[in-house]
């Protein structure tokens, strides 16, 4: 399942500037940390889009399709918050 562009567009930015972030996920749990860049997973051999986060000193990939709310720790002119 794909994300909306102007959604996508956000995962970009918080990326680009290496934003520390907060994702609220649809199963209620949320993560934080520095977002690196979006990749390709292979979860169960399905290609799954990803951001891929630097957590607690760890490299984790979250699912875009998983992702309920993105909220920007790092001040930026860019966005605060984003509901997917």
């Amino acid at each position: 399942m794909n994300i909306a562009c102007q959604l996508y567009d956000y995962i970009e930015i918080a990326c680009m500037y290496g934003l520390e972030v907060s994702v609220v996920l649809k199963d209620g749990n949320t993560v934080k940390g520095t977002a690196l860049t979006t990749v390709i997973d292979k979860r169960n051999d399905v290609p799954t889009e990803c951001i891929q986060m630097s957590i607690d000193k760890t490299t984790q990939n979250i699912a875009l399709n998983e992702i309920a709310q993105l909220h920007a720790i790092t001040d930026n002119p860019h966005f605060s918050s984003v509901s997917f």
